[in-house]
């Protein structure tokens, strides 16, 4: 059985809301550190939003970038262990 590997990977989550009081809707730009291929926080987040009876997801997209040796990550907040 092959390995999947996974890696950390630099991910821009776009999302776009609408609610009672603004019914035009909203974007929300994320960016933070996610894993590839699983994107499980892109996957939480928007699995949270979709429980909320206040919010309408209307649509989300998201990309990511490979992290190097050389990627600058100091706006990052990163626990290692």
């Amino acid at each position: 059985m092959d390995k999947i590997k996974v890696d950390a990977v630099i991910t821009d989550l776009e999302i776009q809301l609408e609610t009672s009081n603004n019914p035009l809707g909203s974007y929300i730009h994320f960016k933070f550190i996610d894993t590839f291929p699983h994107f499980t926080k892109v996957n939480n987040m928007i699995e949270e939003i979709k429980k909320r009876e206040d919010v309408d997801l209307i649509n989300y997209e998201y990309s990511y970038t490979s992290i190097k040796k050389d990627t600058d990550l100091k706006y990052f907040e990163i626990t290692r262990n």
